[in-house]
């Protein structure tokens, strides 16, 4: 039915396709529409504005992410409690919130 020459490119297509379903990264998670957009919160180490393997929860229930978002980058060395929106671990954008936010939203456990 196909030739020699088509079935391989058929076979390549098909896995780029699935790609973004299987592996998680920033780059696949972006563009994956299963991945929802979410926010977090998370606490960060201070006098760095770089941050990996994070550990966020969701604040709308206080429990944390079954996974670390791996990197995030920051833009403030002096704050320690950030929300992070994000789609898996792709982070759209960050934000430094108050010690008293972050943890009205942790209690809610």
């Amino acid at each position: 039915m196909f030739s020699n020459k088509v079935t391989p490119i058929i076979i390549i297509l098909l896995s780029l396709t699935c790609l973004p379903f299987v592996m998680h990264n920033s780059l696949t998670d972006r563009i994956n529409p299963t991945v929802s957009e979410t926010v977090s919160y998370a606490t960060v180490p201070k006098n760095t504005q770089k941050y990996y393997d994070v550990q966020a929860f969701n604040p709308q229930n206080g429990k944390d992410l079954s996974y670390r978002i791996r990197y995030v980058g920051g833009y403030d060395p002096t704050g320690k409690y950030i929300s992070i929106d994000h789609k898996g671990q792709y982070v759209k954008e960050i934000k430094y919130i108050t010690k008293k936010e972050f943890l009205t939203a942790k209690r809610k456990n």
